[in-house]
């Protein structure tokens, strides 16, 4: 009961936490990857973002059982080594994704990368222009994923 107290937990978090960084980039920084604005719903001032709850099971599960055992894997290397990896493996993981939705459900929430200069393979399931931004991501992660890792044993007391 202990370790699903600690992987719920730690799935909540990784959930929130990917929802969130996905809300903001999608206020500060989507147009900028793309290379061309995006027409929106309300005036810019209100700083609308957006997210699809089809990114769910990435966040948690993606983060829980892919992140945590690879960072444990790579925890020691050189810092821009770990950047390369998360750049590289973060984009993969966004590609597979981006396929699965496009094949199983028929779109993908972020389709609108396939009109975009920068977009990878012609349905855009992700764009050059982030890959770096996924190494930083990967990066941030470590410190956030060793966190919630420290903080699980007190959450799991908390509960039994």
């Amino acid at each position: 009961m202990d370790v699903v107290i600690a992987y719920s937990f730690r799935f909540v978090l990784y959930t929130l936490f990917g929802l969130s960084l996905e809300v903001i980039f999608s206020v500060t920084g989507i147009e900028r990857a793309l290379g061309y604005r995006l027409q929106r719903r309300v005036p810019r001032k209100y700083l609308e973002g957006f997210v699809s709850l089809y990114m769910i099971p990435l966040h948690g599960l993606g983060l829980l059982f892919g992140f945590e055992p690879f960072h444990a894997l790579i925890r020691d290397w050189f810092v821009g080594f770990r950047f390369l990896a998360w750049a590289v493996i973060i984009s993969l993981f966004e590609v597979a994704w981006g396929f699965l939705c496009d094949k199983v459900l028929g779109f993908y929430s972020w389709d609108y990368y396939a009109q975009s200069r920068y977009r990878v393979f012609r349905r855009g399931y992700t764009l050059w222009t982030l890959v770096p931004l996924w190494g930083l991501a990967g990066l941030l992660l470590e410190v956030y994923s060793d966190l919630l890792i420290h903080l699980s044993p007190h959450v799991v007391s908390f509960f039994s």
